[in-house]
């Protein structure tokens, strides 16, 4: 496997370890509702409406199961009273290339992107490396600091985490998360612990959360591959999610302002204009024609994760991102008609204390 193959993969891919410790369920608690979230908070984890903590055990969500056969919302989660948004809306300023704006914060720069209504939010993002966790990865700021805006739009998210079967009657399950192992090795060990507490936040917002069940079949796909066996997990991957995105819209009576679903997961299949290599790994294009063009391509980027090296250079947004000051500011940049890069602000020495201390056990 090539650097730059493994560098997509590790974009995309969750491995099935966390599923199968928490059965990746989402707990049916009660919203906390009246947290507050603005600038302030936006730059500090502990004053957001949801933080982030070890994902809840399997007695303690055992009765709120996630895939295709999802319940509906239930009352009490049709009657969540969404945090408060004190951030001014603000214009931007004019920072470069790309059409970069630079914001005050993070949810400042996910508002003005918010103004065109998207039926439909794909994003996308690289996975937190080993090595900086004390840097918190794109999953956690989007659940801490972007998500709660969302609350009262969006109907359902569908994480892009595969939840592995017990009844496939052989070994093919463990053998495709064998098959991954190289590619997840090199990624922080909190990375599927983010997203699945990213489906608990959203459940306390009021945002179905979902996940991808693959087939029998389609594990033994897989494997039939061969060595061709991550091309096809990465084609499954895409497809899935688009299809699950389509059945959420159809779910939804909601017409108003948007996003009504988000799609998180990684960097490769959210493409809405994807080079003729990566098409097959993309539910861009689809989502394009179903929302008649009012679906978003957002990358979330983490600018400690960001290296010099020939893949990231390749990123449509890296020339603008390094000609780019002010890293103390959010940057959005716009690289496609449907699609954007959000930079979060660099995190500052004192912030990288604090949280390489709290990933201390």
């Amino acid at each position: 496997m090539t650097n730059a193959r493994h560098f997509l993969v590790s974009l995309v891919l969750i491995g099935t370890e966390t599923c199968a410790t928490v059965a990746c369920t989402m707990a049916r608690s009660a919203p906390s509702g009246g947290g507050k979230v603005g600038s302030n908070a936006a730059r500090s984890p502990s004053n957001s409406v949801a933080p982030y903590q070890s994902p809840p055990s399997t007695s303690a969500i055992a009765s709120g199961p996630v895939g295709n056969n999802a319940s509906p919302v239930s009352s009490a989660e049709a009657s969540v009273k969404c945090p408060t948004i004190n951030d001014e809306p603000e214009a931007g300023v004019e920072c470069g290339d790309l059409n970069c704006l630079a914001f005050s914060s993070e949810l400042a720069a996910f508002q003005h992107l918010l103004k065109s209504e998207p039926q439909v939010l794909g994003i996308g993002e690289s996975h937190a490396p080993k090595g900086i966790e004390g840097v918190h990865s794109a999953a956690r700021r989007f659940g801490e600091l972007l998500l709660p805006a969302l609350c009262g739009r969006a109907h359902s998210i569908v994480l892009e985490l595969w939840l592995p079967r017990n009844d496939c009657g052989d070994k093919r399950v463990e053998q495709v998360k064998k098959a991954q192992e190289p590619v997840t090795r090199t990624q922080a060990k909190s990375n599927q612990d983010d997203y699945v507490t990213l489906g608990h936040v959203a459940k306390r917002l009021g945002i179905m959360p979902s996940a991808l069940v693959p087939t029998c079949d389609e594990y033994q796909s897989i494997l039939d591959a061969g060595p061709d066996g991550v091309d096809r997990m990465l084609e499954l991957v895409g497809s899935r999610t688009g299809e699950k995105v389509v059945e959420e819209l159809q779910k939804s009576a909601n017409q108003g302002e948007g996003p009504i679903v988000v799609a998180y997961g990684g960097a490769l299949h959210n493409d809405a204009e994807p080079d003729s290599a990566h098409a097959r790994y993309s539910y861009g294009p689809r989502l394009l024609e179903q929302t008649r063009g009012k679906y978003i391509e957002l990358e979330l980027i983490v600018p400690e994760f960001v290296k010099d090296t020939d893949i990231w250079k390749r990123q449509p947004w890296y020339s603008a991102f390094k000609k780019a000051r002010e890293p103390s500011k959010t940057k959005l940049y716009q690289f496609a008609p449907h699609s954007f890069a959000l930079v979060f602000a660099a995190t500052t020495n004192a912030q990288h204390s604090q949280q390489s201390l709290k990933t201390q056990p």
